[in-house]
């Protein structure tokens, strides 16, 4: 839902958790991509893994967010490991090779921002 606001607009973009695992459910064996949210400053990609499911190294052509929504996933920075669970998030400038692996399921959310 977008609306109009004295600053500018502004849009709903997930009002529960519920709502997200609808929208994107886990399914068996892989992850799930689903972009969520698209505007000029930012795009949000929501992610759902199952269990022992891995997203292998990439980049990003911009800089991302990303952040636990559900579960807990082992994000890798250029060889360097860190366990994120939910509430955890980590900034990963543009171009820098990254991974995710989720031990158990997991939802997450990546916001490409404007480079």
């Amino acid at each position: 839902m977008t609306e109009n606001t004295a600053g500018g607009q502004s849009e709903l973009i997930s009002s529960s958790a519920a709502g997200n695992a609808e929208r994107n459910p886990i399914k068996p064996g892989k992850y799930a991509a689903k972009r969520i949210f698209s505007g000029e400053k930012a795009q949000i990609t929501e992610i759902a893994f199952d269990a022992d499911v891995e997203l292998k190294e990439h980049v990003a052509r911009t800089p991302i967010i990303v952040s636990v929504i559900e579960g807990e996933v082992e994000f890798t920075v250029e060889g360097r490991k860190h366990l994120l669970a939910v509430g955890g998030s980590i900034f990963v400038e543009a171009n820098v090779l990254h991974a995710v692996y989720a031990k158990i399921p997991a939802r997450i959310t990546v916001t490409f921002l404007s480079a």
